[in-house]
């Protein structure tokens, strides 16, 4: 099989791979939630989403980690948040590959979302631990959008289910340098 960053998905199950990044993430239990995100809910918004969904249901905000896997070949956490009431956990914010389940690290260490890094990345095999270093590097440059613009230019679960598209991380052109 060839590596490729597209076969990432929600491990099937927590192997000893899963669960030793994991560890290296968060004191915490991983935890398989359901994606269920309302009609408005926004691509790429999930503290935007859980905030909006609290202020109508109470409930609070978790900060941790999606995970994402190719089995015994890489794997990665990206910075997400859920929503959580009576210790029940959903996910709010729709995945762009239709995927309805994850598998979500909450963070132990009590910080904010921004504090965390967008991802962070292992590579099982010596190809993968090459790629993992290469795509950090890659990301270094990328400047996140205000929340206010990903808020305004997002496609909301409605329009998703109706056919739009968009990427997740767009490129925005570096301001200018004004020595």
């Amino acid at each position: 099989m060839t590596f490729n960053f597209e076969n990432l998905t929600t491990p099937e199950s927590i192997d000893q791979h899963v669960a030793s990044f994991c560890r290296t993430l968060s004191s915490e239990p991983p935890v398989y939630i359901d994606v269920e995100p309302e009609l408005w809910c926004k691509q790429s918004n999930c503290e935007m989403n859980v905030d909006k969904y609290i202020e109508q249901n109470s409930g609070e905000k978790v900060i941790g980690y999606k995970i994402w896997y190719i089995k015994r070949k890489y794997i990665e956490a990206e910075r997400h948040v859920v929503y959580r009431k009576d210790g029940v956990y959903k996910d709010l914010t729709f995945n762009t590959d239709g995927e309805t389940i994850i598998l979500f690290v909450p963070d132990s260490k009590k910080i904010t979302y921004d504090e965390k890094p967008l991802k962070t990345r292992m590579g099982l095999t010596q190809k993968t631990r090459h790629l993992a270093k290469e795509y950090d590097l890659l990301e270094t440059g990328i400047r996140q959008m205000s929340q206010e613009d990903s808020w305004n230019i997002m496609p909301s679960y409605e329009d998703w289910l109706k056919g739009t598209r968009m990427a997740n991380l767009i490129p925005v052109p570096a301001k200018p340098d004004n020595r």
